[in-house]
């Protein structure tokens, strides 16, 4: 392994949380999904000069160091030189390339802008490093110190992961992008009995399991496969793709350009240009378009998302109580962890529903914002939330990943909580 000549830094905006909603409930910003991997595995892998660190809220912080068996001490006193940057930025292989030259070329410490917004700093001496504040909770609160006129400013353009939709819509890119990596590391032939289209864009994982009447289509863009993937029979499916290892696509499955299915899903019906976090269930017939689900949901038969407007106009979304214009023509639902819809349920454009609720509303569409810990109807549960117990919602979640061999943390569970009584209060 590479010895790390640097050390690089990925800090939360103080932005996110909201921006971020609901994904940020349980997660960290940088495990949001970019392609088939997630934002900081892109970093790791494109910058292998670098050790990683991390600085965001304390909980979804050590809630993900847990679940990758990271010390947290390992998060005290770097070492200069030090690159520290806002973890919504898109990680393209433009921007990687420009972070990378800009360290091994740097002969000086410099501020990182874009169109004139601080999104980073190099320091190389360890004066400047001792300035920062590494315990706090932002990006913002750490790089304070150091203003347009106190250092050199390198600006370079950037794209921004402010929203879940955000990286639903960069998927194709993201995933084109990727083809590289996951073809050096996956060099399993496509089965003869599967018809291929473009093989030569197409990556296989060992140990998957491809049955007769399989489509794969690569002729608009690739198709990764991880390992221990099975596909049954005449499912189809369009690149650019990603299937996430261990997931199961089920039969007359279709999958079109731009979906991300992350590890241990079970896949059927049709989706569009969707990503899948890990861990989610959508097994039976039903559409699925311009959507990000989180991990642990599961959606009922035949449920539907609306992902165009009938005026063809521009989709706006409630987050948290705030509305924003999205200026997006598709946008299906954002879906929190541990939600589920009924059999039958409809969500009309640019849904937000939170973690933890489940959704019962057959023959109507639900309101497009949906409150953490909902329990039935629309009438019953969306004004307010909450009115799912919180002990009850506990146990359903332990039963869920207990079925997949997971546990659920302590520190989950304060999540858990801590949305909850977010929501009641």
């Amino acid at each position: 392994m590479q010895q790390a000549l640097f050390t690089l830094i990925l800090a939360e905006s103080k932005e996110i949380e909201d921006s971020l909603y609901p994904f940020t409930v349980m997660h960290s910003s940088w495990e949001l999904r970019f392609g088939g991997r997630r934002v900081f595995e892109v970093f790791r892998d494109a910058l292998p000069e670098f050790s990683l660190r991390f600085i965001g809220r304390d909980l979804q912080k050590r809630s993900f160091m847990e679940q990758e068996g990271m010390d947290a001490a390992d998060l005290s006193a770097p070492s200069c030189p030090v690159m520290i940057l806002r973890s919504d930025i898109a990680p393209t292989t433009h921007v990687l390339t420009i972070l990378r030259r800009m360290a091994i070329d740097g002969a000086q410490s410099f501020i990182i802008s874009n169109n004139g917004q601080i999104i980073g700093l190099y320091l190389m001496h360890e004066s400047e490093l001792s300035q920062l504040d590494l315990f706090a909770p932002s990006f913002e609160g750490i790089i304070s110190p150091f203003g347009p006129d106190t250092l050199p400013v390198t600006d370079i353009t950037v794209e921004y992961l402010k929203h879940q939709w955000d990286a639903m819509l960069m998927a194709p890119q993201a995933i084109g992008e990727s083809f590289g990596y996951y073809s050096k590391k996956y060099k399993d032939a496509v089965p003869t009995h599967v018809f291929a289209l473009n093989l030569d864009r197409i990556a296989i994982g060992k140990n998957c399991e491809c049955a007769p009447g399989i489509v794969l289509d690569a002729s608009k863009g690739p198709i990764i496969i991880e390992s221990d993937v099975i596909i049954m029979a005449h499912a189809f499916m369009q690149g650019p793709c990603h299937i996430g290892k261990g997931s199961i696509i089920k039969a007359g499955a279709q999958i079109y350009g731009g979906t991300v299915i992350g590890p241990h899903c079970k896949i059927g019906g049709e989706v569009e240009q969707s990503v899948f976090q890990g861990y989610s269930n959508k097994q039976h017939q039903g559409f699925i378009g311009h959507s990000y689900c989180g991990e642990w949901v599961n959606l009922g038969a035949m449920t539907n998302t609306s992902d165009l407007k009938n005026t063809y106009g521009m989709i706006d979304v409630t987050l948290r109580g705030n509305e924003i214009q999205t200026e997006h023509m598709f946008l299906g639902a954002m879906i929190g962890d541990h939600t589920k819809t009924a059999i039958g349920t409809c969500l009309t454009t640019g849904t937000i529903i939170g973690i933890s609720s489940s959704v019962h509303d057959i023959g109507a569409f639900p309101p497009k914002e949906i409150h953490s810990f909902s329990w039935g109807t629309a009438s019953e549960s969306a004004k307010n939330g909450g009115n799912y117990e919180l002990h009850k919602a506990l146990q359903v979640a332990d039963t869920v990943m207990n079925r997949r061999g997971k546990e659920m943390s302590a520190t989950q569970k304060e999540l858990f909580n801590k949305e909850f009584q977010r929501i009641t209060k």
